[in-house]
């Protein structure tokens, strides 16, 4: 008994119970108001004689609210200094402060408290700044990673051992891409997955599965739920809730199989294959449960390029809206630098991270030998875009969370580079610099990007 309360205390006390990552609006205003009523009500009934604590040598009412204006900004610090003022007025009406006024006291106490959720502000922003950052580079990350899959597995070697497949997997990759943005104007929704029929036909091509069915997930609470079925191949078994290679989709996020070491000998399963279709941000979207295929497609590499051209598929959709607005204005601007130019769009409008677009035009008659040349010096993190616009080759550089300071950094890198290959800057090698700041205070990037690429005012 006395183990079981000690657990159950130390869960109260754990530090996601007093101190939990996200908590809601309505809940933070009730603790807050608790917290400082506590506080007033214990001093009430310590000091009845002083409950301003004005003969003590430390402002300890003032406490309260600076804690929680470091944990919860300016205006909820304020809120609590205020029932602080409230306690100070009502204690002088009944005459319970020995002496003066405390009104040096009331004063500074309320300048620590706005200093603190000033502070509290501040790097709650930053804090945020550097999360959306780490999201984005783990997701541009993650789409390297499945191209980089997809290249390795669409090797020659692999091609020659599929030449009864029609096609490589390249074709599947533009298929897929393509379908996307055919369907740009659809969204998922809760009757239908667009385009569903249509990947089961391609994966009956590269992945030889006969009947299958595709399921969309509902997130909850506690994780994913299965939805209703949106698409089927052929008459495949129904997909029970508490399948068991199901439920090891949704707590590995990956694929299972029936072959799979981690499944039971009961095999609580009427499915060979379950595979999530997972996008760059790693959402799952839906499920794909395959009743039947071949005994010799059941084999490592190909449950890999089923996976793979999944989450393809799963990210090109998620973003094929986005990128197709992008594309109405620049129809020239490749999938991948429209995709890469939409987030930064995304997180320029939700955390103003701004970033840079430089549009670099080749006037010069060396112009495509100076343009491929610098494909070769690129960061890691920039994106090139090569392009013949009006027979004059232009380079495109997105610079993701690049300030004025990093832009300008950039151009002064790029003309001593020039200076040291050719014998000249900007200006004397003839070519036209232009650059496009992506802000949450610009509505119209797209629209400037658009007339740099074509040189208009």
């Amino acid at each position: 008994m006395t183990r079981k309360l000690a657990d159950q205390l130390q869960a109260f006390l754990s530090r996601e119970n007093l101190a939990p990552e996200e908590i809601a609006s309505r809940a933070q205003w009730i603790e807050i108001v608790i917290m400082s009523a506590l506080s007033l009500g214990l001093v009430w009934l310590l000091q009845p004689e002083d409950p301003t604590l004005s003969e003590v040598n430390f402002p300890w009412l003032w406490l309260v609210p600076m804690l929680i204006a470091l944990r919860y900004g300016v205006m909820p610090g304020l809120l609590s200094g205020m029932l602080v003022i409230v306690n100070t007025l009502v204690a002088a009406q009944i005459e319970r402060i020995p002496g003066f006024f405390p009104i040096e006291s009331l004063l500074g106490g309320g300048v620590i408290t706005l200093l603190c959720g000033e502070f509290s502000d501040v790097w709650r922003d930053r804090n945020l700044r550097m999360e959306e950052s780490y999201l984005y580079v783990s997701e541009r990350l993650a789409r390297l990673t499945k191209r980089h899959l997809l290249l390795n597995q669409s090797h020659d070697r692999l091609e020659q051992e599929m030449l009864a497949r029609p096609g490589s997997l390249r074709d599947a990759l533009v298929k897929l891409r393509s379908m996307a943005l055919d369907l740009q104007n659809q969204k998922i929704g809760t009757h239908a997955l667009p385009g569903s029929n249509e990947v089961l036909q391609l994966l009956t091509q590269y992945v030889n599965i006969e009947v299958a069915s595709i399921y969309l997930l509902k997130r909850t609470d506690v994780g994913y739920k299965l939805g209703e079925k949106v698409s089927q191949l052929g008459q495949p078994e129904p997909l029970d809730p508490d399948d068991e290679l199901l439920e090891l989709v949704l707590e590995s996020n990956n694929l299972a199989h029936i072959a799979g070491q981690e499944v039971s000998l009961r095999r609580r399963t009427r499915q060979l294959v379950i595979a999530p279709l997972i996008a760059g941000n790693e959402e799952m979207v839906a499920v794909l449960a395959v009743t039947r295929m071949p005994f010799f497609a059941l084999n490592t590499e190909n449950l890999q390029i089923l996976l793979v051209l999944l989450g393809y598929y799963a990210d090109i959709l998620q973003t094929a809206p986005r990128v197709a607005s992008i594309q109405q204005k620049i129809p020239e601007m490749p999938f991948v630098f429209a995709d890469e130019l939409g987030r930064m769009l995304r997180l320029a409008e939700k955390i103003a991270m701004t970033s840079h677009v430089v549009v670099l035009r080749f006037h010069h008659l060396r112009g495509d030998e100076i343009a491929e040349n610098m494909m070769r010096i690129k960061r890691s993190l920039d994106l090139y875009w090569r392009v013949t616009m009006n027979d004059i080759p232009v380079m495109v550089v997105l610079l993701p969370f690049a300030s004025r300071t990093i832009k300008d950094g950039f151009l002064n890198r790029i003309e001593g580079w020039l200076e040291e290959h050719f014998r000249g800057d900007f200006d004397s090698l003839e070519i036209n610099v232009q650059s496009v700041a992506i802000n949450r205070y610009d509505d119209e990037p797209i629209d400037k990007l658009a007339r740099a690429l074509r040189n208009q005012p």
